[in-house]
């Protein structure tokens, strides 16, 4: 308590000293100063909301040390009128937020059944604040009795819905990427963000399963942007005695999102054939032979046509 008789040595005994009620008069100003992050479909997300006190600090000699614009044992609660937005995250304690100084708030929610699109939220802020000080006692050992008033503020701020990255994995041609047995092949797969928010250091793990052995097991792109594809060339082995027929290859597909709040791990597989086919060079072979009969076929109509007007010429004259 020592520590505000410096501040009050303006103050007369049996004095009281009180602020008025709003920020103007001294008291804290919240505002929500920016948004960061949205809130993906279907999977929680954060949100950063920063939050800064706008209120003027104290010039006066005798209020420097008093603070009275100072917001105390801040409490914020993120609030959704709709249900489809559920609050996942607990009241966030923001401490002591003096005038002009901000401090930043990580809330979680989760979207789910409802479109893309903004969507309007509410902060509510609780606090107490230094409302007014008394002094009492003598003038050579005074008592001071701090005044502190509890305050509430709703500010409102608006968050976009997203889908969020979206890969997706396929394999190119199925009919001429397979895995035939007894031997190592080339498989090709494409990886497509169809998602509206890009994957970023996204990495592609091959985890085979039996008869499927891996002979290359990773692959890297930098970044995968919403629309965006990308080949991965995956050298794999299939055992010699493998029952032909498809089967899964499980992938483990990592990447990062904008906020890079740490790499997101997602389980896919890519349905592939073990077993001989025909090779590409044979189906080129009889796709090249049957356009020739085509051609050769054609070419008889039209003979046949032609020697038919012929002999109608001749039986005509």
């Amino acid at each position: 308590m020592l520590i505000y008789l410096v501040s009050l040595s303006g103050l007369a005994l049996g004095e009281d000293f009180r602020g008025e009620e709003s920020h103007a008069g001294g008291g804290p100003d919240l505002a929500i100063a920016s948004v960061y992050g949205n809130l993906e479909l279907g999977r929680p997300s954060s949100i950063f909301v920063v939050l800064e006190n706008r209120a003027v600090r104290a010039t006066d000699e005798n209020d420097m040390d008093l603070r009275r614009e100072a917001a105390r044992s801040i409490s914020a609660q993120l609030i959704s009128s709709d249900d489809r937005i559920r609050i996942l995250s607990r009241p966030q304690y923001g401490g002591l937020l003096e005038g002009g100084a901000n401090t930043t708030l990580q809330l979680t929610a989760l979207a789910e059944g409802i479109a893309l699109g903004l969507y309007p939220l509410e902060l509510r802020c609780n606090f107490s604040w230094l409302s007014g000080v008394t002094a009492t006692g003598s003038e050579t050992a005074p008592s001071l009795f701090f005044e502190y008033a509890a305050a509430s503020q709703d500010l409102p701020l608006q968050i976009e819905v997203v889908m969020g990255p979206r890969v997706e994995i396929e394999v190119q041609d199925e009919w001429l990427n397979y895995v035939a047995p007894g031997k190592e092949s080339l498989l090709r797969l494409t990886l497509t963000n169809r998602g509206d928010e890009p994957a970023r250091d996204l990495e592609l793990q091959v985890r085979p399963l039996p008869p499927i052995m891996m002979v290359e097991s990773a692959w890297v792109q930098a970044s995968l942007s919403p629309g965006e594809s990308a080949e991965a060339r995956l050298s794999l082995f299939a055992e010699e005695n493998a029952a032909p027929g498809y089967y899964a290859l499980p992938c483990l597909v990592t990447y990062k999102d904008d906020l890079e709040e740490g790499k997101r791990r997602e389980q896919k597989a890519a349905v592939i054939y073990v077993g001989q086919r025909i090779s590409s060079a044979w189906i080129y072979l009889a796709g090249a032979a049957l356009a020739g009969i085509l051609l050769l076929s054609a070419w008889l109509v039209l003979e046949k046509i032609r020697r038919s007007r012929r002999r109608f010429r001749i039986v005509k004259s």
